[in-house]
This record gives structure tokens, C-alpha cells and sequence, in this order.
């Protein structure tokens, strides 16, 4: 999958739950920061799991695969998030890599 495919499932998927939903703007940006947290949550879990210090009553329902799907599913939410709240996170990244490059800029 390249970024721009990447892009045009994200605009899909907001279009798409903008009509099926039908919530404000301002419950939709609710509603993604929560589901943010949920899947961030279950990413530590995943990694805490991967690095085995998860404890034993969680281990029985990770699964092998699921910290990849895990990163997937942050990164899904946070950009159908930053999409309800008009950001542009391509620029965002470009000037945040800008600033940490000048601040680091021996280091890199």
C-alpha cells in the first residue's frame, strides 16, 4: 500500500461514517479521541505481550501478528481523528522533522 492509497481510504472511511453516523463535528471528534485511546491501550498491551512482561491472565488472548494490526489500527484512528479536526498531519510532519532537525541538527 502506498501513502496515497493510505490517504484515499482515510478520506473514504471519514465520508463514510460522516453519512452512517450522521454525528456533529464535534461528538465525531469526541467519539475518535476515545476510540484513539481504546486502540492504544490494546497497542501496549500487544507490545507488553511481544516483550513478555504482559501478565499471564492477558497472555491467553494475544495473539502472534496482532502488534502489527495493533500499529495499524493507531494509525488508522489517529489519522480518521486528525481528518475530523481538518489537519493536515503531512504538513504537521514536515515542519515537526523541520524543528527537530534544526534543534538537532549535530546529532543527525
Amino acid at each position: 500500500m502506498t501513502f496515497e492509497n493510505f490517504q484515499q481510504f482515510i478520506e473514504a472511511q471519514h465520508a463514510f461514517f460522516r453519512k452512517v453516523k450522521r454525528q456533529t463535528k464535534k461528538d465525531r471528534i469526541f467519539a475518535r479521541t476515545i476510540k484513539l485511546g481504546e486502540e492504544y491501550g490494546e497497542l501496549c498491551d500487544q507490545v507488553l505481550a511481544s516483550v513478555g512482561d504482559q501478565r499471564k491472565g492477558k497472555l491467553a488472548k494475544e495473539k502472534a501478528g496482532d502488534l502489527e494490526s495493533e500499529f495499524a489500527d493507531v494509525l488508522i484512528v489517529l489519522f480518521m481523528l486528525a481528518k475530523a479536526m481538518d489537519v493536515d498531519v503531512m504538513k504537521a510532519l514536515d515542519t515537526k522533522v523541520k524543528k527537530i532537525k534544526a534543534k538537532h541538527n549535530k546529532q543527525l
